[in-house]
């Protein structure tokens, strides 16, 4: 009991000086007091060690593992369109039916930030030699308290390591969708699209795909029909609009 004691005491004490929690405990702070939130100073730093760790390069090595694993049983060839991002991408369970007759491969993963997929671009993107990437990605960084412009940073150093490795192949992003249980992100999120779409209007191999408004209502509300009960994920429904706009891009340099 004694050791244990101890441990925690050393866990609690290098938690409480590492800088890096120190300033998420700010985020969480700030967030809160911004949408007149009150939380507690232990929830705070509770959040902000979870924060932390989720915010960790190999946080899903596992599931990178699994797609290694699978490969090795039957490795994808003649990839067309490659798909990656967070778990969005990942739940995307009609997505071969959905882009027919083009060869498509699902390689999204839990619930991933761009640097999770920076990290493991060599495992999940440059391996299979796509001709086009669709990537969606980003919510769960601004989620982790993460600026729009840190995040968009980041999707930066992806937009690279294409460049650097693939240097022909077009990347088509999904903007941000508006979720109703991120209502109180909308600001950083529409900022974070703004971004990206400024990017893509500089750049001839990236495409930005506005989804936000064709997933509201004629009067702006979000439609809640289009998500499971958790508020953040697509159902069905929003996978058929998904699938309408995503081939209508990818249909400006394949025959669909």
């Amino acid at each position: 009991m004694m050791k244990k004691i101890i441990q925690l005491g050393i866990l609690i004490c290098f938690f409480g000086c590492s800088e890096s929690i120190k300033e998420l405990e700010a985020r969480i702070e700030e967030q809160a007091k911004k949408n007149g939130v009150e939380i507690s100073a232990s929830e705070i730093k509770k959040n902000a060690i979870y924060l932390d760790a989720w915010s960790k390069k190999d946080f899903y090595q596992d599931a990178i593992d699994e797609f290694l694993e699978q490969d090795i049983e039957n490795f994808p060839k003649n990839i067309q369109v490659l798909f990656t991002g967070s778990s969005s991408i990942r739940f995307w369970e009609s997505l071969e039916e959905d882009m027919k007759p083009l060869r498509v491969l699902n390689r999204g993963f839990g619930g991933a930030h761009i640097s999770h997929v920076n990290f493991h671009f060599d495992e999940v993107v440059k391996r299979y030699y796509p001709e086009a990437i669709v990537f969606f990605c980003g919510t769960n960084d601004v989620t982790a308290l993460k600026t729009p412009k840190e995040t968009v940073n980041d999707f930066e150093i992806f937009r690279e390591k294409v460049r650097n490795n693939l240097p022909d192949v077009h990347i088509f992003v999904i903007g941000i969708k508006p979720s109703p249980a991120r209502v109180y992100l909308e600001k950083e999120e529409m900022e974070y699209n703004t971004l990206i779409s400024n990017l893509a209007d500089e750049d001839e191999l990236l495409t930005f795909i506005d989804i936000w408004d064709e997933m509201l209502t004629e009067d702006g509300d979000r439609i809640a029909e289009l998500f499971i009960e958790d508020g953040l994920h697509i159902n069905e429904k929003g996978y058929k609009i998904w699938t309408k706009l995503v081939r209508e891009n990818l249909a400006t340099i394949f025959n669909l």
